[in-house]
């Protein structure tokens, strides 16, 4: 019997800015920039993944994530 293997990756938290549906696409990264547009905290191995899992989540585009340090 051979015995399973896990593998563990450390996550990290990251911030999705997401894209709401009533905003004009010209004004988005001033917007953004400002902090007024919706966030979501989720934690994954990296940028994509946390992308990824953020659209899943909320069902809307995201803008960009960053990495946060806590």
């Amino acid at each position: 019997m051979n015995p399973s293997i896990h593998t563990i990756t450390e996550t990290h938290s990251y911030r999705a800015v997401l894209l709401p549906d009533h905003v004009p696409a010209q004004d988005v990264e001033a917007l953004a920039d400002a902090q007024q547009l919706p966030t979501i905290r989720v934690r994954a191995a990296n940028a994509t993944h946390a992308t990824t899992s953020a659209a899943r989540v909320t069902g809307r585009n995201v803008l960009r994530v960053e990495r946060v340090e806590c």
